[in-house]
């Protein structure tokens, strides 16, 4: 005695393709999560390579300060032998040299730190010998169009809607499933040695439309919460874009203003290096000066440092440099 049957589920109408397009949708939402991985994961490199600029002009200025320190300290001491300054004078120019090659070490090993995480985390990236220089744009930026595109190629708002569809179309198949999909099959049995035989057609169509029509409900308000948290997703990405601007503006407007401050003091520093020179100036007044055009020097540059990632961040979100990803890059 045997029996044997065969079945096969058949989709009702508008079933099969609704199905091709929610595989569809997931896999541009798979590209999207991609492509946002990748983009986290240039932030962190942008962030990365600013600290490593930072730190290089940090150690240049400091070895410049010190190569000054050193010829004042070198100058004051033939200037004492001579009987032509007084001990006072030396010893200002020895703390003045220690502070430099205190500051000379710290940046020193900001800069080895941030070239080793950067050579770490980064190993493929083949890093100059000499770090080039910060650099910010020197002529007027229209910052609000770049916030525009940034939040035109958001991944967070694509990734958001994308969603969002999903949901809508799964609430869709949900909706359509309160129609059970039925069951046709062939069906054949033998008994009695073969006597009789029996080769049949049947059809079934599942029972329970309660528990289908609850799970419908519950994939339509899950589409609804959906969309508000791609609402929520865009306003959010807006707002940051728009900050990003702004800051990058302002920054850009503050490393102006360091930049002439430090200029300014360079120039007091050298009119007081060649009044020194002639005896016209003290020694105490030229390090103070020295040390004020070193403080303004370094400010400036955490001034352009911060226009600079300011700026980039905004560039990088609105994908003016970016690695081809067949969707966003232009």
């Amino acid at each position: 005695e045997w029996e044997l049957s065969l079945q096969r589920g058949v989709r009702l109408p508008g079933k099969a393709a609704l199905d091709r397009s929610i595989a569809d949708l997931e896999i541009e939402i798979g590209e999207d999560t991609l492509a946002d991985a990748r983009h986290v994961a240039a932030i962190d490199l942008l962030h990365a390579w600013a600290e490593w600029l930072t730190a290089s002009e940090l150690s240049r200025l400091a070895r410049e300060a010190v190569v000054l320190a050193v010829r004042d300290l070198e100058a004051t001491a033939l200037r004492l032998d001579a009987g032509h300054a007084a001990n006072a004078e030396h010893d200002a120019a020895v703390a003045a040299n220690a502070r430099a090659r205190r500051v000379l070490e710290d940046a020193a090993l900001r800069e080895d730190e941030a070239r080793l995480a950067l050579s770490l985390r980064y190993p493929q990236l083949h890093l100059p010998a000499e770090a080039p220089r910060i650099t910010v744009p020197d002529e007027p930026v229209d910052w609000d169009a770049w916030a525009v595109r940034a939040t035109t190629v958001s991944h967070d708002i694509t990734l958001a809607e994308g969603r969002a569809a999903l949901a809508d179309r799964r609430a869709e198949r949900a909706r359509l499933d309160q129609r059970a999909d039925p069951s046709i099959g062939v069906r054949a049995m033998s008994e009695l040695g073969g006597e009789e035989t029996v080769l049949g057609v049947f059809f079934s169509v599942p029972l329970g439309a309660g528990s289908r029509r609850a799970v419908a409900e519950e994939e339509a308000a899950l589409a609804t919460a959906s969309w508000a948290d791609a609402e929520a997703s865009r306003l959010e990405a807006t707002v940051q874009a728009r900050t990003l601007a702004r800051r990058a503006a302002l920054q850009a407007d503050a490393w102006a203003l360091a930049a002439a401050a430090a200029a300014a003091q360079t120039r007091e520093a050298e009119r007081l290096t060649q009044g020194h020179a002639l005896g016209g100036v003290d020694l105490a007044d030229l390090l103070a000066a020295r040390r004020r055009a070193t403080e303004a020097a370094m400010a400036e540059l955490d001034a352009r440092a911060i226009a600079f990632t300011s700026a980039a961040s905004l560039l990088l979100d609105a994908h003016a440099y970016w690695i081809d990803d067949g969707r966003h890059a232009e």
